[in-house]
């Protein structure tokens, strides 16, 4: 994590998920007000025993820290953005047929950008290479085309059992259906017969 020098205002005091929640806020468009009344904003400045002001915040604005912040902010929604756009498109054109796929996609993208990652990263060599590794035996595991084929047939198998279930209530219903007007024509011939001994008594006889 980058430090930054120089002199400290109560505000660069507070603890940084606070300063940084004020500082995604503010690129969110609030205002001096909406920062106050943020539950956890103002339970820090209170604790802190200082307040915010519009002089505040434009030093704020001004300071290493926001510019850095705001840099990586949108640099991460870009990223994101980038994301869901290829996401959409491969899914558009049917490239993306499964959840593994898009796993696969983005260890892949995750893989890419830690390998080209500035030189100038916080993270050691060695821990760079140790999630490079990690990464790629992700992908390998995520490649493996008898797993790919184990998963496409226990969807094939489910399908096929609610197929089974759609036939068979389509048939129970038919039989349902036949057994009433059956019963119906009953009733015709046979005035004051009473359906429901019928249907008793057929499903007894029949199984129906």
């Amino acid at each position: 994590m980058k430090t930054y020098n120089g002199p400290r205002s109560k505000f660069s005091m507070l603890p940084h998920q606070i300063r940084w929640r004020v500082y995604n806020l503010l690129s969110d468009g609030a205002t001096l007000k909406a920062l106050l009344a943020d539950p956890e904003v103002s339970a820090a400045l209170a604790k802190a025993g200082t307040t915010l002001s519009s002089a505040n915040l434009a030093g704020i604005r001004k300071s290493r820290e926001y510019a850095d912040f705001t840099a990586m902010r949108r640099k991460h929604l870009e990223a994101k953005q980038k994301d869901m756009m290829l996401t959409a498109i491969a899914q558009g054109t049917g490239t993306l047929e499964s959840m593994t796929d898009q796993a696969r996609v983005r260890l892949m993208e995750a893989l890419s950008a830690l390998s080209t990652e500035s030189t100038e990263s916080t993270e050691s060599t060695e821990a760079r290479i140790k999630a490079l590794r990690s990464l790629a035996q992700s992908v390998a595991t995520l490649s493996n085309p008898a797993k790919d084929n184990r998963i496409a047939e226990l969807k094939r198998r489910i399908r096929a059992n609610e197929e089974w279930r759609q036939a068979a209530e389509t048939e129970w219903k038919n039989r349902e259906a036949e057994l009433l007007a059956r019963i119906a024509e009953l009733e015709k011939l046979v005035p004051g017969v009473d359906s429901k001994q019928v249907a008793e008594a057929m499903d007894q006889k029949f199984g129906v």
